[in-house]
């Protein structure tokens, strides 16, 4: 029973956070800030588990950890100077229809995962391809030729695996 009381400590904890957090936080989060929540698991894994019988580390932990993705995400929002320094910046890797091989070797980004990324926004050629940017949230964005084959809505295409 004492395991029960335990998970819904830690559940009522990790839910009121992201309820402090908002829903920007959830839909928006960055990689780093997912990293940074990924975390959380292992710190209360040990309070789970009674091999250390105090939950309260594993809550001073995550509150930190909660506290600084909360604080870096207000930091940003007031200060687009500290967003730049925080945010990835786009890069462009398709330039009217040419590949930019330099910027994709910088990102790693195979000529697959573009070709993935025109399909999914309805472009079948690279030479409809005006711009594919990478965003900072890892999305590939295709802007087709003007009067190419666009579908409204399918823009952007997420980044599947980039190996």
């Amino acid at each position: 029973m004492e395991t029960v009381v335990r998970v819904v400590i830690v559940y009522v904890f990790v839910w009121g956070c992201f309820r402090v957090l908002g829903k920007r936080e959830l839909t928006q989060m960055t990689p780093f800030e997912l990293v940074m929540l990924l975390l959380i698991p292992q710190l209360f894994s040990r309070a789970l588990t009674r091999q250390d019988y105090s939950v309260t580390n594993g809550i001073i932990g995550s509150a930190t950890l909660f506290s600084l993705v909360f604080l870096t995400s207000v930091l940003a929002h007031r200060f687009p100077a500290f967003h730049r320094v925080l945010e990835a910046r786009p890069t462009v890797l398709v330039r009217r229809g040419e590949l930019l091989e330099s910027d994709l070797n910088r990102q790693r980004i195979a000529p697959i995962d573009i070709l993935g990324a025109m399909h999914k926004a309805g472009v079948a050629e690279l030479s409809q391809v005006e711009w594919a940017i990478l965003e900072g949230d890892g999305r590939i964005s295709i802007v087709p030729v003007r009067g190419g084959a666009e579908k409204p809505g399918q823009t952007e295409a997420g980044l599947q695996g980039n190996s």
